[in-house]
């Protein structure tokens, strides 16, 4: 099964590319650029997403229960 961690939220949260997602990439979860993303990987979260909920800062336990949330839309 594949899950999202807190460590994952927060790469999305810091990443400087150019419009990142947290996306799942051959059953790995990754931090892209949306232009990087093909057909069959599965976006979950863009970085404007996780700023609209969020807000800029990040905390950890912010980041383990979005992480948490991201990871149970995989299981629906």
């Amino acid at each position: 099964m594949t899950t999202v961690t807190a460590n994952e939220v927060r790469v999305l949260a810091r990443s400087r590319d150019v419009d990142p997602v947290l996306a799942v990439v051959d059953d790995e979860v990754v931090v892209i650029p949306r232009a990087e993303v093909r057909e069959q990987d599965r976006v979950l979260c863009t970085k404007q997403m996780l700023v609209h909920e969020l807000g800029n800062e990040v905390s950890d336990i912010e980041a383990q229960l979005f992480a948490g949330r991201l990871t149970n839309l995989l299981t629906d």
